[in-house]
Formats: structure tokens, sequence, C-alpha cells
């Protein structure tokens, strides 16, 4: 057996290359590599130079143990070992030896939740070792554990060996020994042939033991090794090598050679100048690191190195893999990952949003998190066409629990009924219903958000929550609606909270039967009797459960341990279900390769790059094991790792790392540490690097700044300096854009970017519209400013002869004519912010204020108690509290409140403001209340009964319609005088008749109900009847004036829907309560204020009325 070692894998491959070379071209071999693909790309390889191969096996190490131990077993039904079977296992052995009263050390930590996977990686480093409870009982005399350490760890791994005898489980030791033992009983034929071990690490003895069992069956074996492999150059030796020692295939002179001679040597190297063909580089976080590799992997590629000649070694590849993958995809550079990639896993972060919700009291935040992942089924899956088999058959076996509801809810549907499911254009309520689909669940998190459901103390408190806050919402919605029925029929927001109240529907069919089940489970049980309810859950909760399913499988060797807390539960399983394992593509070639320095055994590549130097990351810290540590090991067995062993295992990836390229490496670091926003430096690795290198040890601080300026990437600025440099069109437009921002002549840089108008339409609306909105005439930017033959006849549809109009909607006008076309002409919905707990919503409250003011009106009336005088206003109050505790109590039942206080204190607000307004009643007996709520041109629930059902037609053929508080009658004349009852500030002047076309109810209303009514009204007042507004009263005169004043309002505003001018001219201070503020930008006020004056002639008198 020869064994060959360098430190360069270029080196090292071309002996092995040789070694085939040298054996007859009909002649079978077997290649086993520390990996399949360092196999398979050294057959390629052998096969460019020859032409032709044949007879050349490829195996990874582990791959070949696991064909041997087939040949073994001899079709004996066993199953291999899963990271979460063998801590299952674990988990066990320790619950049975709790219960069994074997343990006393760990005792006090074995029924922690760490515990299971810290025996785990303990049992598995000691079966590999060939430990058996044996050898630990008799080391139980050492002094620093303690006896009672070594007894529970031999009574442990007893139990967990019984445990695999039990299950037919093979786990790793277990492989290679039955590989071993088929080699040498001649029952592997690939035995039998030349072999080439390429770069096979030997860290275990079982490992080991596998690799003299293959050598010994093998004719001829050459083995390949890294330098400083020395637990593989020591176990081969140890079985007879010859040991070859080849020189490096760096050119000499160059940095690659003098950093491979001299890495992590105690002789100091010579001093010299760098060559440039190794570089150190630093980038502010792994996120703009990995940007600039992705920048030199395409200068590399622009220089003529093909993708896959170049290589990514991770040593940690946790905060890398995802930063660079997406740093590749903006570049489009082609990548390989050779372990695949870690993605987040949506099916299982919403199993564990679920699990949470429950654990924290039926939190509302964690189910809007299960939402958000966009699991939920498709409604009413009846048919194992719409969910897989798997799931179907776990909701079958409990049909009777409280998720049967998602299931029978579609079991009547006809199978085909489910097929739009999936369709991603499906988002209208209508397409929805038709496809028998859920409303689209992103809507509902708002609708959980705008419930106030929160949670409760216990599951129990929290299910009677979801209930009631979910049904008063739905109250809420049906009195907002009626409200704006009632004051503003235009308001888009009636549609919105129609859609609201739909969607509210389909959330609570789906949640509350989940909340239920959540609701009824054990606050302690077995993991048996969990991974039941877990599986059930999963199968009626998840669009793709089958992953999870599979999970919940692998743990069931722990179904006898318990009982445990549901946390407990939800813990084990979080590290399991969050993240989602991606396969590679099924060729590397044509694409960068990407992986861990034990992946670079066996490999080289023309360029590598090496991120991650920096303190913290790489090195690694060394660990010892917590239930076996190093002062032990050596009692236990000498090929027990301790800590020294450790350490050289990491300088030695670094090397690997290293040895891997042949003509340039790339090394880096992040200079800053994001997660905790603190400066990094380097660590005492890249310190080393340079020192091999240059013969000296530099100050860090020195070679942190020329790291930084090799690096040439800022915080400040996401682009480099060079455009042709850029990985994407973002950076190339920012690296354009900088210069040109900073330049002090403004007209020499005129125009540069103009090419960026051309690249997205968007882009080019926006620069557009804002460069419009700044010039002095107005423009298209402004809103609507003229009419079109197109556009002629929506308009005209919308003037206030053809269609009828509330007057709060009119005032929107005055407030802004752009606002007044968005809100009642496009009927543009604003989005509403959900109000906070601590006030109730204006519109219930409006509505609830006006309900108890029109039923005291209409209780009094019917015992002939108007109007009220003096002497009767405290029954009169009584009255009042009577009304108001019947009103309030059927809001708060329809409503729930969210917090009872906060609805006692508004209720309570209420009480005082209306009983001061009934004492003000007496102060005027010449008018009585006649009419109460009377409308015209709209329905509705709580009218006068005299109300008129169609809109009224005044002067001049102006459509209206709305709902007036009251109407009261003059005692001695009969004529009529109109109020509207306001619940806020005061704002009326002392001349005030229409208040510049903000407050048109005084007046617009007393004509309209003088054409309905055929009765004169003297007066229109408002009457601020609550403690903010003072209980002070405004009233106008209706006279000739004050009509002309009234219809010369509506005038203006038909003539601006005529002449299609409905631009964004808002009054003053009028955008800070604006709904449509997203819409217009911000500065609107400002840029008005610089528009040519003519056009807005007509609102600037309308404005200036009294």
């Amino acid at each position: 057996m020869q064994v060959v070692t360098s430190s360069s894998a270029a080196a090292r491959l071309r002996a092995a290359r040789t070694f085939l070379g040298a054996h007859p071209p009909v002649s079978e071999a077997v290649i086993v590599g520390a990996s399949r693909g360092a196999a398979d790309d050294l057959a390629r390889s052998v096969a460019r130079l020859s032409g032709a191969t044949f007879g050349l096996a490829r195996f990874s190490f582990t791959e070949l143990a696991a064909r041997a131990a087939a040949a073994r077993l001899a079709g004996e039904r066993r199953v291999p070992a899963t990271p979460a079977g063998a801590e299952a296992i674990a988990a066990r052995a320790a619950f049975d030896a709790i219960a069994a009263r074997e343990l006393a050390y760990f005792a006090p930590v074995a029924a922690l939740p760490g515990f299971p996977k810290a025996l785990a990686r303990t049992v598995h480093e000691l079966r590999l070792a060939g430990v058996d409870p044996s050898t630990l009982a008799n080391a139980s005399g050492a002094a620093v554990l303690g006896a009672g350490a070594m007894a529970d760890l031999a009574a442990l791994l007893a139990r967990v060996e019984e445990q695999l005898a039990r299950g037919a489980v093979d786990d790793r030791a277990a492989l290679f020994r039955l590989a071993a033992d088929a080699c040498r009983d001649r029952q592997v034929r690939w035995a039998t042939l030349p072999i080439v071990l390429l770069d096979v690490p030997l860290e275990s003895r079982a490992e080991q033991e596998f690799a003299a069992a293959l050598v010994a069956a093998s004719p001829d074996v050459l083995a390949t090794v890294p330098g400083d492999d020395r637990a593989a150059l020591d176990a081969l030796t140890a079985i007879g090598a010859t040991l070859t020692t080849i020189p490096d295939t760096a050119a000499p002179g160059t940095d690659l050679a003098s950093l491979r001679t001299h890495i992590f040597r105690s002789a100091p190297p010579p001093r010299r100048d760098r060559a440039g063909d190794v570089r150190l580089f630093s980038a502010p976080g792994e996120g703009r690191e990995s940007v600039e590799i992705v920048r030199r992997i395409l200068d590399e590629a622009a220089a003529g190195v093909p993708f896959d000649e170049m290589a990514v070694f991770l040593r940690a590849p946790q905060p890398y893999v995802g930063l660079l993958e997406h740093a590749c995809a903006r570049g489009d550079v082609p990548v390989y990952f050779d372990r695949g990639t870690r993605r987040p896993d949506p099916a299982g972060r919403a199993f564990v949003a679920l699990l949470s919700c429950a654990v924290e009291g039926l939190s509302a935040k964690r189910f809007d998190e299960y939402l958000s992942l966009g699991q939920v089924p498709p409604f009413g899956a009846a048919t194992p066409t719409a969910r897989d088999t798997a799931s179907w058959s776990v909701l079958a076996a409990d049909r009777e629990g409280p998720l049967a509801a998602l299931v029978d809810a579609g079991a009547e549907q006809p199978e085909d009924v489910f097929q739009g499911a999936d369709d991603p254009t499906i988002d209208s309520d209508d397409e929805a219903v038709v496809a028998g689909t859920l409303r689209s669940p992103w809507k509902w998190e708002e609708l959980i958000v705008e419930s106030a459901v929160v949670g409760g103390r216990t599951r129990a408190d929290g299910s009677a929550r979801w209930r009631r806050r979910l049904e008063g919402l739905a109250g809420d919605y049906r009195y907002r609606i009626a409200a704006l029925r009632t004051e503003e029929p235009e308001s888009p927001r009636i549609r919105r909270y129609e859609r609201d109240l739909a969607n509210l529907t389909h959330l609570r069919r789906f949640a509350l039967p989940i909340v239920d089940a959540l609701a009824e489970w054990p606050e302690r049980a077995t993991w048996g009797e969990w991974i039941d309810r877990f599986s059930t859950l999963a199968a009626a909760t998840l669009r793709r459960p089958a992953r999870v399913l599979q999970v919940l499988a692998d743990l069931r060797p722990m179904a006898a341990i318990g009982p445990v807390t549901l946390e407990e539960a939800r813990d084990v399983l979080h590290d399991r279900l969050v993240t989602l394992d991606w396969e590679p593509p099924a060729r590397r070639y044509g694409r960068v390769f990407v992986g861990t320095p034990h992946q670079a055994r066996g490999r080289a590549f023309r360029v590598v790059f090496v991120p991650g130097l920096a303190e913290r990351v790489v090195p690694q810290r060394p660990r010892e094991d917590p239930l076996l540590l190093d002062d032990r090991r050596s009692a236990v067995d000498p090929a027990l790792v301790d800590q020294e062993r450790r350490g050289s295992a990491e300088r030695l990836l670094l090397e690997i790392a290293i040895g891997a390229a042949t003509e340039r490496l790339y090394l880096s670091y992040p200079r800053l540490d994001v997660a905790e926003t603190r400066a990094r430096v380097p660590s005492f690795y890249a310190l080393d690097v340079m020192r091999a290198i240059t013969g000296r040890v530099p100050d860090y601080r020195v070679l942190a700044s020329e790291a930084a300026d090799e690096g040439g990437a800022g915080l400040a600025w996401p682009a480099p300096k060079d455009p042709g440099r850029a990985i994407d069109d973002l950076e190339h437009d920012l690296a354009v854009l900088k210069p040109l921002l900073e330049a002090s002549d403004r007209d020499a840089v005129r125009g540069r970017a103009h090419y960026l108008l051309g690249l997205s339409e968007p882009l080019r609306r926006s620069v557009t519209s804002r460069w419009l909105r700044d010039k002095r005439a107005w423009s298209q930017g402004d809103g609507l400013i003229r009419v079109v033959p197109g556009t002629q006849p929506a308009l005209a549809a919308h003037r206030l002869r053809r269609r009828p109009y509330s007057l709060s909607a009119l005032q929107r006008f005055a407030t802004c004519p752009y606002q007044f076309l968005l809100a009642t002409i496009y009927r543009l919905e604003p989005w509403d912010e959900p109000e906070p707990l601590v006030r109730m919503d204006p519109l219930t409250r409006g509505s609830l204020f006006h309900t108890a003011q029109a039923e005291f009106y209409r209780t009094m009336q019917a015992r002939g108690a108007l109007p009220i005088d003096k002497a009767h206003v405290a029954d009169a109050v009584k009255t009042l509290d009577a009304v108001l505790d019947r009103v309030a109590e059927n809001y708060a039942e329809t409503l729930a409140p969210a917090i009872e206080r906060v609805w006692r204190d508004e209720i309570g607000e209420l009480r005082r403001d209306l009983g001061i307004w009934v004492q003000k009643l007496a102060d005027d007996q010449t008018w009585r209340p006649e009419y109460f709520e009377f409308s015209f041109g709209l329905d509705g629930e709580g009218r006068d009964p005299r109300s008129v059902k169609e809109p009224i037609v005044i002067d001049e053929g102006f459509i209206l319609r709305g709902s007036v508080d009251l109407i009261e009658e003059h005692a001695q004349t009969g004529v009529l005088r109109v109020t509207d009852h306001k619940t806020g500030k005061n704002r009326a002047t002392a001349d005030l008749i229409v208040g510049g076309g903000a407050m048109l109810q005084g007046v617009l209303y007393s004509v309209a109900v003088e054409r309905a009514l055929g009765k004169k009204v003297a007066s229109g007042r408002y009457y601020y009847a609550t403690t903010v507004g003072g209980f002070v009263d405004k009233e106008i005169s209706i006279d000739g004036y004050a009509r002309a004043q009234g219809l010369q309002v509506l005038a203006i505003i038909d003539r601006a829907v005529e002449t299609g001018f409905l631009a964004a001219a808002p009054d003053e201070r009028a955008c800070t309560w604006c709904d449509f503020r997203p819409v217009c930008g911000p500065r609107v006020e400002q840029r008005t204020a610089g528009k040519a004056r003519d056009r807005i002639a007509d609102l600037e008198a309308l404005r200036g009325m009294r």
C-alpha cells in the first residue's frame, strides 16, 4: 500500500491519476473519495486525459460502507439511524434510566430538554470509538467526574444499544463495523479490486478498521492524504503503508507556495514581498462580503476562468449560505451548493407558529404568523386529491374532534370544486366562492389585528376571547356600515367594510375550530399523546403537511416518555421543522462550487475563496463534550478526541481549503457584526496567513486597514466605484449616480442619468409626475384637470343633476377637489389603521350617540312629554339613562368590547354628555321636536317612519340625499327648524352660513326638508351636544341669501365636475388628516401654492364664502 501526502490537492490528484493509469485499461478499479463528488471529479479528469475509461467504480467512503454493510446483512430488515431518530432514542434511554433510578450524577439534568441531544452526540462518538458500557464502567473510578458520572454514562450507553437492537436500527458505528466484517469475509467484490482512497478522513476507530479491511482485501491500494492530516497518516502507517511526500505544485516564488509551506509552522518563514496571487479583503458584514466574492468571481470569469473551476469554501455555512445564494442570483452567477441549501420551510414554520399560539394562551400574534406563511389548506378539502394521502388518513381517524369541522364543512361539495385551490389568480370574493376555497388568508391578518383578539392567560380564556372578539368585530362592521349609509352613502368605506365582513365570516369558519382544538389540549402529556395530537393538527391546518408528519413519525420511539409540557414538545420540534434542506442540481459543471472545507478533500480549483476569517467565525471555538470531559477521555480510550486534536482539526480544515487552489486564493472576513452592531477584527488565522506569505506578523490594525482598502466596500453607498464591476443593474445605477450627485458643477452632469427613465416605466412615470407637479402650470400630475372625449360621458354621469349626493360627500370638495374625486367619484377605498384599544371607534361612537338621541326622543314623544320643561328634567334624565343602558347593552352584546374598562369609560362619557344635553333642552320651550332621523333617498333601520324613500331634487335640479338628526316645529307659527347634532369641537364662525363649503347641512338640509315636507323652514342650526363642543348651537336663518349661498356652492362643485378640473388643491392643513395622503405624496400644499391661481378661482371663491 502506498500513501501519498502533499499540501497541494493538485499534486495528490496527479498521483491518483498516475496510479490509475498504471493499471491496464481493461481492468477495473475503485475510487473511494471523501465525498462522491470528489470521486466523480477524479474519474472525469482521468477520462478527459485518456479519452475514455472503463471499469472505474466511484463511491464516497460512507457510501461504500453502506454497500458493504448491505451485503453483510443479506436482506435483513434493518433501518439506518436518522439524526431525529438518534435523539429520540437517546431521550427514551434517559427516560427509562430515570424511571429505573439508574442515574445519580446526571439525575438533576437528565430530564432537561437539552440532555437527549447532548447524550446522542456523546453516544455517537463513543460507539464510533468502539467504547462499550463495560469499558465505561471499568473507568468509573476516575477522580474528576467521579464514579457516579461514568456509571451513569455506562447505563445510558447500554440502554441506547438496547433500543438500537430492539428497533433494528444501525447507526454510523454499526454501519462501518458491518462493512469491515463483510470485507474480511470477502463479501464485497469492490474490495478485491485496486483502490484509490482519495483524501478519505479516518477520524474514528470504526472508520479506521473499515479502511484496514479494505486495504487487506485489495491487491493494490493508493491513499492520498492532506499534508497535516495526522489521524489518517497514523492510521495508514499503522497497517504498514509506505509514506511518500510529494512537492507542492504551486510555482516557486508565488504567495500560494509560501503560504502552504509555512502556514501554522513554528519555524519563522523567510521575509519576502507579496506576489499578489493570494489576497485578503474585508467587507461590512457577511452580506456585503458575499457580494464582494461574487464581484471577484465575475472578474475571474471575465479573465477566462470557467465557473466550475472556482470554489467557495465555508467553514461557517449557516450565516453565509443564504447570503451567498442571494448574491449569486443578483450577479446571475450559476452556483452549486454541494450539501444543498437550507431554506425556511413554510409548512414547518407554520406548524411551530400554531404550537406557539397554543403555548402562549392562543396568541393572536402567533396565529397571524401561521396565516402569513401561506399554509392554509383549501377549505373543505374533502377529497384525497386536494390533500396528500398521509394527511387524509390522519384526519380520517379524528372525525369526532373539533378539527373535523374543517373537513366536514366541504364534505358535500362536488369533487372538482377544489381544482382552483392553488390558482394564484383567485383573489376576489366572488371568485374565491366559486372556486370553493377560503378567501385569501392575507386579509385575515388585518381582521385579527382589528378584532383585538390578543389571547388569554390560559387556553380556555383565549378560546372564549377569540369567539367573543370575532363576533364583536362582525357587529362593529355592521354598525359602521349603517352609520356610513346614513352620513355618506357614497363612501367607498361601505364596500370595504362589507368585504371585510365577508372575509371575517371565512376567518371564523376556519380559525374557531382550530382554536377550540388547541384549547382542549392538556397541559402535560406523554410524547405519544402529543404526537397523535400534532399529527391531527398538521393534517388539518397545513397545505403540505407531509414533512411535518414524517418528523413526527421519526419521534415515535419517544412515545412512552412523559408527561412533558406543550412548551417542551414545541422546543424539541422547533429546530427540526423551521428549515428545509434543498438538494443541489444533478450536475455541478458550469457552476461555482460552494461547500465546506470537508468537501474540498480530493478536489482542486483554479480559484478558491475562503470567507469568514474573523474572530469568533473562523476558527470555530473548540468545545468539550459536556457529558465526557477531556480529562476523563484518556482514561476511557486514547482514541477519543480531546481539545488539542480539535484545534488541530480546525487548522487542517483551513489547510485543505488553501491546498485546493492552483492559481489564486481569496481570503476575506466581515469587519462588522451586523447582528450585534459591533466591529470585528481579523482572526489570528488571518495574521498567520500574512506571516506565512510575507515572513512578518502584521499589526492587526494595519492588516484591517489594508483588507478594507482591498475590499473597497462601504456601508454608505452599496455599490463599487467602477460601474463596470457592478454585479447587477442596481449596483450599476448606484455606481453611476454617486459621482453625479457629488458633482459640484450641476450643468456638467445634467442628463447623464437620463437612461434610467428608459429602463423602468414606473420610474419614468414617477419622475415625470413629480417634475410636472413642481411646474407652475397645472398638469395631469396634479389630478384631473380637463375633459377629453373619452372621459366626458363618465364625468357627465357624476354631475350633481345626474346622481344624488350626500352633503358629507359634497363637503369634501372644499377640503380638496382631488379628495372629492378619489372618494366620491372614483370611490377609492382609504386605508384604515386599526384604532388603539384606549378609544372607541369614532364611527361606532357617533352611531351609538345618535341612536341614543333618536330613541330618547321617540320614547318621550310616545309619552307626550315633548318639549321637555324644567319641571320634568329629572324624569327625562331617568328616561335617558334607561334608553342609553338599553342601547349600550345592545351594542355591547353585538360588539363584544375588547377591553371592558375602555367600554365603560366611553359609555360614561356619553352618559355625561347626553345628560347635560337633556337639561339644556328644557331651556327652550318654543320648539317642539317632531321628526327624528328623518331621511330622504336612504334605506335602513332606525329612520323616522315619515322619511322619504327617493332623493330630493332642489332648485336648479340638484339631487340630494341624507338624514336629518332632528326637525322641530315652532309652537306658535308652525314653521320648522332643522338641527344637525355635532359631537366634535365647535369650529363655527359668528357669521356662518356654508362655512366655505365645509358646513352645508344647516342650509341645504333646510332646503331639502322644505321640498320633502312642503313646510317652510325658518332656520337650520348646528348643535354641539358634547362637552368638547361646549353645548352651544349656531343657528342660521334660512332666507333668500342663505339659500342662494347654498345653491352657489352646488353650482361651483357641479361646474368643476363638468369641466373636469378636480386637481389636488388642499385647504390649509387638509393633508394632515387626509385619507389619501399616500396617493398624493408629501408637500402637496407647498406645490399647490406656486400654481397658477386662475384655474382655482371658483375654489378660492367657495372657500371665501361665509
